[in-house]
């Protein structure tokens, strides 16, 4: 062959290797989910709660933007007002609440058990002190199947509970015992939100939409049932915590715990299913939005995978944020996830 065709041929198959290369190693997402938005029915009382107990401070407030009202399909004069909260010190991890005005809405996961499905079932937030939390939550009538109960989950040694408050959003609430928590200096009440689950009917589906189609990686996984008898946190039968397996993957798109998401099934406890629910302005956890690098590439890797597109890129106020383009997608158990670039 001539010396010409044969370095075409070595320049076009280096060229490919490495635009292979850079599309394997180009991120499209920013780090894990930058924020959770809940559904409030009561907004001042809500942002009272994340002052007082959790220690957290009021990072911007105004009415949620008419395009977004919109790409929601809610009616055009509806009107929401938002608060976003923070843990002090910390640049992620926030809650944004909102409150719907006027309009007919339902707790997206009313009176759920744990091994419901559908939906977002809680965010989890790290606390120093279990027991201190547990009283004074309980004074603010958050309520629990369980009270906290300490148990090894992978290779930590933890203190969890899943009390339900306003609204039917669950929390689980972390205090690690071992090893020594490292890395959180702004943990004082209660952290910035760290991780948030769902309860899925089946998890190959959901490790399929998160590892496969948006590139996931595994952070942390657990099979298996409890291995003795007894108090858990998901409220199940004493007598059943060995009989029903559960099956854990918590995702990230780096394989880090934080803004993660955790995937959970249950072998052996069936229970209703809330997917359809989990929509605005149903009251409840909403949804969690990711930022990502380049919103044309994560629109277009949705189409590509056959992800449900809820509403494409588009261009919205959103503070703290400032000008954003934002999208939205439909996720195992109808949990809707948006994703963001910022303009800046």
């Amino acid at each position: 062959m001539h010396l010409r065709y044969i370095l075409i041929i070595i320049s076009f198959f280096f060229s490919f290797a490495i635009k292979a290369n850079e599309l394997e190693t180009h991120p499209i997402f920013a780090g894990g989910y930058q924020e959770a938005v809940f559904s409030v029915s009561d907004i001042e009382a809500q942002v009272k709660f994340y002052t007082e107990v959790a220690g957290w401070e009021i990072l911007s407030e105004g009415n949620v933007s008419q395009r977004l009202i919109e790409a929601y399909s809610l009616p055009k004069n509806t009107n929401a007002r938002e608060v976003v909260m923070g843990n002090s010190g910390t640049k992620r991890g926030f809650i944004r609440l909102i409150e719907f005005v006027d309009v007919d809405q339902v707790q997206i996961r009313s009176s759920a058990q744990s091994w419901d499905t559908g939906g977002i079932f809680d965010v989890n937030f790290r606390v120093l002190s279990m027991q201190e939390k547990f009283k004074e939550m309980q004074k603010y009538d958050w309520q629990s199947a369980s009270d906290p109960v300490e148990f090894s989950f992978g290779p930590f040694v933890v203190k969890e509970w899943l009390p339900r408050g306003p609204d039917g959003i669950v929390f689980a609430m972390i205090e690690r015992v071992q090893p020594p928590l490292e890395g959180w200096p702004n943990l004082r009440e209660m952290s910035r939100l760290f991780n948030a689950t769902q309860v899925v009917a089946d998890i190959e589906e959901a490790k399929d939409f998160y590892i496969d189609k948006l590139g996931f990686k595994i952070y942390l996984e657990h099979k298996g049932a409890s291995s003795k008898e007894g108090p858990n946190v998901l409220g199940l039968p004493h007598n059943l915590t060995t009989k029903i397996d559960r099956e854990v993957y918590i995702l990230h798109p780096t394989g880090v715990n934080e803004g993660s998401v955790e995937i959970l099934s249950f072998d052996g406890a069936v229970g209703r299913d809330f997917s359809a629910l989990a929509v605005p302005p149903n009251l409840g956890i909403l949804m969690l939005r990711f930022p990502v690098y380049d919103i044309d590439d994560i629109h277009q890797l949705s189409i590509d995978k056959n992800i449900e597109v809820i509403f494409p890129p588009m261009k919205v106020g959103l503070d703290p944020y400032g000008e954003i383009d934002l999208m939205a997608v439909k996720g195992p158990g109808g949990v809707w996830l948006e994703f963001y670039e910022n303009n800046d």
